[in-house]
């Protein structure tokens, strides 16, 4: 990885990622590159699997908004399993 800094991350952490073929770089918690590298893999992985799903080719922008969405629907289930009547003092 380049040791300049891209301006916008200057006070953060950041990573380069190879994300749905392009060098994209972010920022992340600094001291949390390697879990910040992780999760990207894992949304590529499920973008991956979205632009497989659908029957024509699709942006990258569209591939990532409906892994998203995917993964917020995910996250609500998990929310409302938690919350099911399950008293949490």
């Amino acid at each position: 990885m380049n040791d300049a800094k891209h301006p916008a991350f200057e006070d953060i952490g950041q990573i380069e990622v190879d994300f749905l073929g392009q060098r994209i770089v972010i920022g992340c918690i600094e001291g949390e590159e390697e879990k910040a590298l992780r999760l990207a893999k894992r949304f590529e992985i499920d973008a991956g699997e979205v632009t497989k799903a659908v029957s024509a080719e699709i942006e990258p922008i569209q591939a990532m908004l409906m892994a998203g969405i995917l993964a917020y629907e995910q996250l609500e289930q998990a929310e409302a399993g938690y919350n099911d009547g399950v008293s949490h003092s």
